[in-house]
């Protein structure tokens, strides 16, 4: 890691971050955001599938 300086201001240098909801990395690869993406989309499927799960039960066709 290394530490320079900017206008009397201390910069540290960092592998990744988080931009206005993004991971951004170092390398400029997204390998990162797709895995927490799908992360985000299998919890989403997940919390509806039990909503889908509740309403089948309560409307049978």
């Amino acid at each position: 890691m290394e530490v320079s300086r900017h206008h009397h201001e201390k910069l540290e240098e960092v592998t990744s971050l988080q931009y206005f909801g993004a991971s951004l990395s170092k390398d400029g690869t997204s390998i990162a955001e797709v895995r927490i993406r799908i992360a985000m989309a299998t919890a989403a499927l997940a919390r509806l599938s039990r909503l889908w799960t509740i309403i089948s039960n309560r409307f049978p066709t």
